[in-house]
């Protein structure tokens, strides 16, 4: 569950991005039919990480939005 709200962090979200990019860059050097379907899968990642969706989430009763975990709930409440 930790994880899960890490990953709902700007920093999540930044990991979750370069994931994708890197995969996507991948995908282009591999070339052929897996690095196609390495650059299809790599629009997940990042498109997680830019909308702010865990599709993951739902499944252990969280909502799938990020932005809808209060810090509080997320375990990374801000200390003043």
């Amino acid at each position: 569950m930790k994880f899960l709200s890490f990953m709902n962090t700007r920093a999540g979200r930044g990991i979750r991005a370069l994931t994708g990019l890197a995969v996507l860059i991948a995908g282009a050097l591999v070339g052929g039919g897996v690095g196609l379907a390495l650059m299809v899968f790599s629009i997940l990642p990042f498109a997680t990480a830019v909308f702010g969706v865990c599709p993951f989430d739902p499944l252990f009763g969280q909502p799938m939005r990020a932005c809808a975990v209060s810090p509080a709930r997320s375990g990374h409440a801000r200390r003043s």
